[in-house]
């Protein structure tokens, strides 16, 4: 199978390292995407995984600037425009402050969980679909979370409200852009829009939670979760855009 080209956003820790080492240590081509370059110390030993030479890119993004977005846009373009076909988009930037509550979070802790984990992503997306007319992606997958779901509300989960919102609005956005690229038809009609749980996952921003009032049970960890959304991306193609599915195969309700 020759190697495909996956960007991935919020790519310093957890989740998205995990994706970053998984696809270079099968072949793959990686642009890894991360808030500081230099604050990043966990990605650049993976570049020791490389299977081929300039496979991992590392570059800068801040999901929650608008210039820093359009900056790194600006640079992917000027790879697309030398040939390079960005086959797959993972949007894994994200936030959890803990707690968040409806009823006690402040407007700026309410900005903060938006910006990052539903505006930024949607804009990050967006524009580089923008620049990838030509040759659109197969795939644009969307890290979200069961929290989100409106259908199956989690009401034992207190001081989540901020997050399960913004990951809430972040499936409708990109169900809206998965309807939005089939009306569009064409080249973009075969682009295929996907929201994944990646399931409970033992990362950085899981242990961050400190004490909790309820159980977080089925706890998995990154490798896992990774290894098993990557088998359940690569089944999915146009006719599954603007669906729901979790790590393990589910499809999960909206």
């Amino acid at each position: 199978m020759a190697p495909s080209t996956w960007v991935i956003i919020g790519a310093s820790r957890g989740i998205g390292l995990e994706f970053v080492r998984q696809l270079l240590e099968r072949g793959d081509q990686v642009i890894a995407a991360v808030r500081n370059v230099e604050a990043a110390k966990r990605i650049w030993p993976l570049t020791g995984n490389e299977t081929r030479p300039g496979s991992c890119l590392i570059d800068q993004c801040d999901v929650t600037d608008e210039s820093s977005i359009d900056a790194f846009v600006g640079r992917v373009k000027s790879l697309v425009d030398k040939g390079m076909k960005l086959d797959n988009i993972v949007l894994n930037a994200g936030i959890l402050r803990y707690p968040n509550r409806a009823t006690e979070l402040s407007y700026s802790e309410f900005a903060a969980h938006l910006h990052t984990n539903t505006i930024g992503p949607i804009i990050v997306a967006q524009k580089l679909l923008q620049i990838s007319a030509s040759a659109p992606p197969s795939r644009v997958i969307f890290i979200s979370s069961d929290s989100g779901s409106t259908a199956l509300f989690r009401e034992q989960e207190d001081g989540f409200g901020a997050y399960a919102a913004s990951k809430a609005a972040l499936n409708q956005m990109l169900r809206h852009m998965a309807a939005e690229l089939k009306r569009k038809g064409g080249l973009w009609g075969e682009v295929c829009v996907l929201a994944m749980h990646p399931g409970e996952v033992s990362t950085d921003m899981a242990t961050n939670l400190g004490e909790v009032e309820w159980d977080i049970s089925g706890m998995i960890g990154a490798e896992e979760s990774v290894s098993k959304m990557l088998t359940v991306i690569e089944q999915k193609n146009k006719k599954d855009t603007g669906t729901f599915w979790c790590w393990d195969g589910r499809e999960y309700p909206w």
